[in-house]
């Protein structure tokens, strides 16, 4: 542990962009946590909006120190630099858009008290809209055999973790982990040769050296809209940071022959949905994939069929379900 670092705070780390119309809700739902040992550091990033007017109500209030940056740095650079600047024992990266119920922060303390071993304690995320909608719960839509291993608390090995993680990004977003600062002292802070997949990048290298607890309740509020960071990177730069994270861990991970086969069928997967769900922009994109992953891991190219035939599959078993719900009775 750090000199500079105070046992049991929380610093919750708040990195301010052009997201002014859900600023207020942001900073209400993490003042009004029942766990109070907190900090929250908020960096207002240049926003062109009117963001930093709703930041200065708040730069008074004792557990608030507002930092506004001179120059625009992007996602990655602002959150690292909380890092820097945080002095808790554990780190939660708040993302301004998102909102939580207010014992989140105490249910992922006693997590990481119950286990010693975990880098990262982390909750079920309810996916809401610009309008607070809720429009599904990530458990949900996750894996069978993470859905049977995560119905309750639970503990999760780092090999057990990074198999979930190769399937999905089974920590959808940032707002619902807490995480124990000497991670970022054992495996570093986040990679800025990841605009869209940084947090997963990130996951998976604590994944290599700890355990991670699971809380099976949604006191998380994922917010789903146009303008998250995901959402304006879709596409040639998404993927090709797809097929570079995971195929680069299908080669590290110690898993047997017929894991790294259905890990890159996986993989092959994803480029198909890709291909089907946006084919012009998937056709158009297609000589530059390929040629990255040639340079990254050909042998996956192998199961390019086979994962074309889940793309599909997937497709028609989706097309399916909405006749049946749309077939009168």
């Amino acid at each position: 542990m750090s000199k500079q670092t105070i046992p049991g705070l929380v610093s919750l780390i708040v990195a301010s962009y052009n997201h002014a119309e859900y600023l207020a809700q942001r900073m209400e739902s993490l003042i009004g946590q029942t766990y109070q040992n907190i900090e929250i550091l908020v960096i207002e990033d240049c926003s062109p909006d009117n963001s930093l007017e709703v930041l200065r109500r708040y730069e008074s209030h004792p557990k608030v120190k507002l930092i506004v940056r001179e120059k625009n740095g992007g996602w990655v650079a602002v959150s690292n630099q909380g890092i820097e600047l945080s002095k808790g024992e554990f780190i939660l990266f708040a993302n301004c858009d998102d909102d939580c119920e207010p014992r989140m922060i105490e249910k992922l303390i006693v997590a990481m008290r119950a286990y010693p071993t975990a880098g990262i304690a982390f909750c079920r995320s309810l996916m809401v809209d610009e309008s607070d909608r809720i429009m599904g719960d990530d458990y949900e839509i996750r894996e069978k055999s993470f859905q049977d291993r995560c119905s309750s608390d639970t503990l999760l090995t780092g090999a057990e973790m990074s198999r979930f993680l190769l399937h999905s990004c089974v920590i959808p977003n940032l707002s619902a982990a807490l995480m124990r600062r000497e991670c970022f002292e054992t495996v570093g802070n986040l990679s800025p040769s990841y605009r869209a997949n940084s947090d997963w990048d990130l996951f998976f290298r604590i994944a290599e050296k700890y355990d991670v607890a699971y809380v099976a309740e949604s006191l998380n509020k994922f917010r789903q809209h146009q303008t998250t960071i995901r959402s304006l990177t879709k596409g040639r730069i998404t993927y090709e940071e797809f097929f570079r994270l995971l195929l680069g861990q299908i080669k590290l991970l110690n898993m047997t022959f017929i894991e790294r086969c259905h890990y890159r069928s996986r993989v092959m997967y994803l480029w198909g949905t890709h291909l089907f769900s946006q084919p012009w922009i998937g056709l158009r994109n297609f000589p530059y994939h390929l040629g990255r992953i040639i340079q990254l891991d050909p042998v996956a190219l192998v199961f390019f069929i086979p994962g074309l035939i889940m793309g599909v599959a997937k497709a028609a078993e989706k097309v399916w379900g909405l006749l049946s719900r749309t077939k009168p009775v």
